[in-house]
């Protein structure tokens, strides 16, 4: 055990009709709204579908389960004092991506309303329920959803590991993609302690 770092907790049982996996995939806001249509719609995002997939298809083979989380807002969300409009509940921007549409058949879908699939959610419980040996985590954007996800798995000891080829971020004004994405992976290898690949 690396020094300073508490040993992980033990695992609670499983509660009734929610049963133990070995391992979970946490596929993070591959949306419409981030890669294909909207004001937040980004081309690099859109050219990471194929890994992100590739990742998937990987880790559901070894037996993952996978939890999708979308982010879906309400039109007034006070989200949108900080960023534009986007992924409006009921909106095709809310909706993952037809690429991956095929793998939700026998995953979790859960809709987040903010940049952490923790908040205000029942993700925590799921993975209690799952007790799972590791947690791979892939999707957009890796300096927002996938950092503060990240970050509160880790905040509850959970073994991360983050394929790097399979999250990614957008360019804009003041967000150079590149420094952006560099700057993100090394803040959850460094800081948080995950695993990047």
């Amino acid at each position: 055990m690396r020094q300073g770092r508490s040993p992980l907790p033990a695992k609670p049982p499983a509660r009734a009709g929610l049963i133990a996996v070995p391992n979970v995939t946490i596929v993070v806001d591959v949306l419409n709204g981030f890669c294909k249509r909207g004001n937040l719609a980004s081309p690099r995002c859109d050219a990471a579908i194929p890994k992100i997939r590739e990742v998937i298809e990987e880790r559901r083979q070894a037996g993952d389960h996978l939890i999708f989380l979308a982010d879906t807002h309400d039109p007034n969300d006070r989200e949108f004092e900080v960023f534009p409009v986007h992924c409006v509940r009921g909106t095709i921007e809310s909706e993952v991506v037809p690429e991956l549409q095929p793998l939700l058949h026998d995953a979790t879908l859960i809709r987040k309303r903010r940049y952490s699939g923790f908040f205000e959610t029942d993700l925590d419980e799921r993975l209690r329920a799952a007790q799972p040996e590791q947690v791979t985590v892939v999707g957009v954007c890796t300096d927002i959803c996938v950092l503060h996800t990240v970050a509160d798995l880790r905040n509850r000891d959970y073994r991360v590991i983050v394929p790097a080829a399979a999250v990614e971020t957008f360019d804009g004004p003041g967000h150079p993609g590149d420094e952006v994405q560099h700057w993100a992976l090394a803040h959850i290898r460094g800081v948080l302690g995950a695993r990047v690949v």
